[in-house]
């Protein structure tokens, strides 16, 4: 079986942890990596996705903002993961963006 948490950091942020709940319920997940949490926001409840090459990383701001990036089993199916998982109902009071993450670590 995969894993679905990073060793490092696990603790999530209010927001963070509704997200995390809804992916562990998803199949084709090879891991969820909870990022470091920035206590730098008022409590609207963005999710930004950034495809990468392993599956996509979630910066997810609420309560603060956190970045959860999540290996995916086929990563060229991140597009149609994101847009499954932005029509749970748990999810759907999100206001979503979405980006490429461009080589050399410079998004747009």
């Amino acid at each position: 079986m995969a894993r679905k948490r990073g060793s490092s950091h696990t603790t999530l942020t209010e927001t963070a942890d509704q997200v995390v709940r809804v992916l562990e319920k998803q199949s084709g997940i090879k891991m969820i990596a909870p990022g470091i949490i920035d206590a730098k926001r008022n409590g609207l409840r963005f999710i930004t996705a950034v495809y990468t090459s392993a599956g996509f990383e979630l910066i997810i701001s609420g309560t603060g903002v956190q970045k959860v990036a999540v290996h995916l089993v086929k990563p060229d199916n991140a597009p149609t993961f994101i847009a499954n998982i932005k029509k749970h109902k748990s999810l759907r009071l999100f206001s979503w963006n979405e980006r490429d993450k461009k080589p050399g670590g410079v998004s747009a």
